[in-house]
């Protein structure tokens, strides 16, 4: 029985466990591509357990359906395999399974629970993402102070976990802590990215122009490298520059981003600032054209409200894309007979905010002043941050102003356009 680097024991070949670890470093430091570094072991050691479990988990959260080959063979793969591997392997086993079947909170605290007593930072992180993606920051920022409990400096993995710490704590509005460990486990590992990435969030929630401009322009060149994150810290700084109306600068970023905007997240990033920029009164051109086209070829997914959103966003901008209708079809149908978490989030968060986002296209602003008024801080259930949920306060009172300067009857004004 090998361990990995956290000392923490994985089954199979050595090899495996060598694979394992080098995926962690590429994850943690969002470089590369973690998935591939597990493909050979994860297909050819058939006691190879956490492999599939991570490969598999990813793909969840990243929103991919249960039908793609790839999610399928790593699923089988892990349950088949856990049977006879270790504690820790049934452990991530059941943590996954949960995950699978829409248990998103359960899963997460499943991934907790594996942690208890250890320095299992996979498990640590695995729960940390989880509840970001369903918007839990109590559960997130309660699962990283356990974890603080147990590591200690000289502790292999520490600057992470402090990393992970500093986004929590923003998240629960704890800034000056949260800037606290980012600085500290940055001094650990200036590679630390998600670190980085929570003082980016730490200075977007206090308005603090000059550190963020010091961070995000400062430090471009080393977090520029890291290209499973740069497109979301471009995000980043596109916001500051948004806050103090250059908005041909945010314009640029846009544009250098288009090429390499290849999964859904970063065609969040994207969305979100064509949105932003119109809220502000910027037109933007045709660029609502790609980004239609993008999310109408991820239109039959609906697993993750998140994504849902954004793609709701594009198609309010563009309702006649030919994608749009077998998109709205789709999520309508979605979720409609399961019984879990996400497909509760789905009927009860996601199709709202889609209802609302659409009626906010078509200048129907008392329709979306009603639904998002009546959701409340139950729209954070579709996940991401507080920065990135800001999008749905921000058109809250685009839209109240529409209906105070406009008459009643009266189509308002689409944002971007006229002005």
């Amino acid at each position: 029985m090998t361990v990995d680097r956290w000392g923490q024991p994985v089954a199979g070949a050595t090899s495996s466990c060598t694979a394992w670890d080098r995926a962690w470093g590429s994850f943690l430091h969002f470089r590369g591509d973690p998935m591939a570094l597990l493909a050979d072991a994860n297909r050819h050691d058939t006691e190879f357990v956490l492999g599939p479990v991570f490969c598999a988990a990813y793909r969840i959260l990243a929103g991919a359906p249960r039908e793609l080959p790839a999610l399928r063979d790593e699923l089988a793969w892990s349950c088949e395999r856990a049977r006879t591997g270790t504690e820790r392997d049934r452990d991530f086993a059941d943590a996954l399974e949960l995950l699978a079947a829409g248990e998103f909170t359960d899963a997460a605290r499943r991934w907790d629970q594996a942690a208890e007593g250890n320095l299992d930072l996979p498990a640590v992180r695995l729960a940390h993402d989880i509840y970001l993606h369903v918007g839990d920051d109590e559960g997130r920022l309660a699962s990283s102070r356990a974890a603080m409990h147990r590591w200690t400096a000289a502790d292999p993995g520490s600057g992470f976990v402090w990393g992970q710490h500093a986004f929590a704590l923003e998240e629960s509005g704890h800034y000056v802590e949260a800037e606290r460990f980012g600085r500290e486990a940055l001094a650990v590992d200036p590679d630390d990215l998600w670190a980085r990435h929570g003082l980016a969030h730490v200075y977007e929630s206090t308005d603090n122009q000059d550190a963020a401009l010091r961070l995000l322009r400062g430090e471009q060149d080393r977090w520029s490298t890291q290209d499973l994150l740069s497109t979301h810290m471009w995000w980043h700084l596109a916001l500051r520059l948004l806050s103090v109306g250059d908005a041909d600068a945010v314009i640029a970023i846009y544009d250098d981003l288009v090429p390499v905007a290849t999964t859904a997240f970063r065609l969040c990033d994207l969305t979100s600032l064509l949105w932003r920029l119109e809220l502000e009164g910027v037109a933007v051109q045709n660029r609502w054209d790609d980004l239609a086209d993008a999310w109408a070829a991820r239109a039959e997914r609906h697993t993750c409200g998140f994504l849902d959103l954004h793609a709701t966003l594009a198609f309010a901008r563009r309702p006649d894309h030919p994608g749009a209708a077998r998109w709205r079809s789709g999520l309508a149908e979605a979720h409609q007979d399961a019984d879990n978490e996400n497909a509760d989030t789905f009927r009860a968060v996601v199709r709202p905010l889609a209802a609302a986002f659409t009626a906010y296209g078509e200048g129907r602003h008392r329709e979306v002043v009603a639904i998002l008024e009546r959701l409340g801080g139950s729209t954070r259930r579709i996940g991401g941050s507080v920065a990135q949920r800001d999008l749905i306060e921000r058109t809250l009172a685009a839209s109240r102003r529409e209906l105070a300067t406009n008459s009643p009857g009266a189509v308002p004004n689409r944002p971007g356009e006229g002005t």
